[in-house]
Order: C-alpha cells, then sequence, then structure tokens
C-alpha cells in the first residue's frame, strides 16, 4: 500500500489553489517514493479532488482528514518542503498516530503535520455530532488540534520531534538565521506568511520554487 500525502483548502480563507499546487510540487520534488496526493476542499484544485462534506468553517474542515484510512501524511498549506522527506514518509507508513509537539506550548501538540493509517474516524464522527458546541468550545484555545487531543483515543499520539529530530521546523523559531541543516520540513504556523517574507528570504525561495 502506498503512502497518501493530503492537504485541505477550505475557500475563503488565506489560501488558494495555488498553495495546493506549490505544496504538491515541493514534495514531488523531495519524496522519491511512490506516493498519492489529494486535497479535501470545496473548490477545483490541481490534484486529485477529495470534495469536502461539511461547511465546516477555517481549520476545522481539517477534521475532515480522519474520514481517510490509508498510511496518510497531512501538511497544511503553510508549510515549505525543503529537504528529502524519505525518512518522514517511512515513519508515516508504520500507522502510527503522529502530531507534531506544538512549537509554543510544549505539553500540547499541533496539527500542521500529521500522520495515521486505519480507522481514525472516531474523530470525524466525534465532532461531526455537535460541531458548533466542539467549535464554541475550542475556539478559545487551540482548535483542531485541543479537540483531537482531548478525545479519549484508544492509542497513544506520537511526536514527530522524537521520532524525527530536527526534520520539522518552525519558521519563526529555528529559521531566523536559514534553513537548519537537518531540517526537512519548515511549518510557518501563523504569521509571517510566504508573501511576507523577504523576496529573497531561502524558506520562501523554497517554497516558490
Amino acid at each position: 500500500m502506498s503512502l497518501t500525502v493530503a492537504c485541505v483548502l477550505r475557500s475563503g480563507g488565506s489560501y488558494s489553489a495555488a498553495d495546493v499546487e506549490r505544496l504538491k510540487a515541493g514534495v514531488s520534488r523531495h519524496l522519491p517514493t511512490a506516493h498519492r496526493f489529494v486535497c479535501l476542499s470545496d473548490v477545483d484544485v490541481p490534484c486529485e479532488h477529495l470534495p469536502l462534506r461539511h461547511d465546516w468553517p477555517t481549520w476545522w474542515s481539517k477534521l475532515e482528514l480522519f474520514r481517510l484510512r490509508q498510511p496518510t501524511l497531512y501538511f497544511d498549506l503553510d508549510t515549505a518542503i525543503v529537504g528529502d522527506l524519505t525518512d518522514i514518509a517511512k515513519h508515516a507508513m508504520t500507522g502510527r498516530f503522529t502530531m507534531l509537539q506544538d512549537f509554543y506550548a510544549p505539553d500540547h501538540h499541533g496539527s500542521g503535520v500529521m500522520s495515521w493509517s486505519g480507522d481514525t474516524s472516531i474523530i470525524y464522527r466525534e465532532f461531526a455530532t455537535n460541531p458548533d458546541a466542539h467549535m464554541k468550545k475550542q475556539r478559545a484555545r487551540m482548535g483542531d488540534q485541543a479537540f483531537i487531543e482531548e478525545l479519549p483515543l484508544m492509542y497513544p499520539i506520537v511526536r514527530w520531534q522524537n521520532v524525527v529530530p530536527g526534520q520539522i521546523v518552525s519558521y519563526k523559531i529555528h529559521c531566523q538565521g536559514g534553513i537548519p541543516a537537518n531540517a526537512r520540513v519548515v511549518a510557518l504556523h501563523g504569521r509571517p506568511k510566504f508573501a511576507d517574507m523577504p523576496e529573497n528570504d531561502p524558506v520562501r525561495l523554497a517554497w516558490a520554487a
């Protein structure tokens, strides 16, 4: 079974189909093994398209990802692929449910890069039972990632920083002096966005290549 690389584009926000295309190109450049690239979206995208089923706003649409059961590696659209993804993809194929350790709140998880395999649909189904209540509860906290970590999951959440140390980094924390040598993925997680960076910023250049 090959790996599915996934992203989500919800219309009306900061991102467009062009961002999907850039992420897809970055993955294609840096993932030498066979894979399927898909986007869950409510608009046309330049790759395999899985329609969103719900009108959940902003990042809440990410919870539809857990309809997928094959080995899946997910990236937020504000992500730059800057190096070989082999180790990250190899871990994703193990099927262990994996999230980031939040860059600013290490006791919590981040959902900007995730992987899983098998039936994780409890996340999708539980949210779908009462999305308005869940959004209201988590709005002042950490959004979708808080919702996930508070669920009584039957499997542990593994952290990327423990399985591929130094390969997934924060732009704001780790890249102010350039891209670290071992980095493979740079997460923006908020501002600045790529368009806000200087034109010669190495992360912006990697994203726009």
